[in-house]
């Protein structure tokens, strides 16, 4: 990788830490009692029917101990249940409640309000050409997850 491109890599790694350090700070969840790991667990919910804390700790990059602290206070917000396998009794799963639902609902339209601020800031065109740009980067992720590079999988590299 050439100089430039290293600096311009290192420009993007420090405007993208400050980014979403800036989107944690400025879309806390106060308004609603909950912490960002709290709204993420919701939102994931809100894509599948029900999930085991196992899985919950994997996509939140937490572990076991602190995802049930954080199902724990989801639940006694009534946002969640866990209800237990009928094909397994010893595995438990987390499912969304309706309370929890109509929570993220108003939740998301908060944050797409505020977002939408930030935008306008932007401009029409700028916001729709930033906006297309993160989602080449997510789809480059996408295709090549853990880092690998295209010509690594060519050559057979992890």
């Amino acid at each position: 990788m050439n100089g430039d491109r290293l600096d311009i890599a290192q420009r993007l790694d420090t405007v993208m830490e400050r980014f979403f350090r800036g989107m944690r700070s400025h879309f806390t969840e106060d308004k609603f009692g909950l912490t960002h790991t709290q709204a993420f667990v919701l939102w994931h919910l809100s894509l599948v029917p029900q999930a085991k804390s196992s899985d919950l700790a994997r996509i939140a990059g937490l572990s076991p101990g602190a995802i049930t602290q954080v199902c724990d206070e989801l639940v006694r917000l009534g946002y969640v249940e866990r209800v237990r396998s009928s094909e397994d009794r010893r595995v438990v799963y987390v499912i969304l409640t309706d309370r929890g639902r109509s929570q993220l609902r108003e939740l998301t339209r908060n944050r797409a309000v505020k977002i939408a601020q930030l935008l306008d800031k932007l401009g029409e065109h700028d916001a729709r050409k930033f906006l297309e740009l993160l989602e080449r980067l997510v789809a480059i992720m996408d295709e090549h997850p853990c880092g690998a590079s295209p010509r690594a999988r060519q050559e057979g590299e992890p």
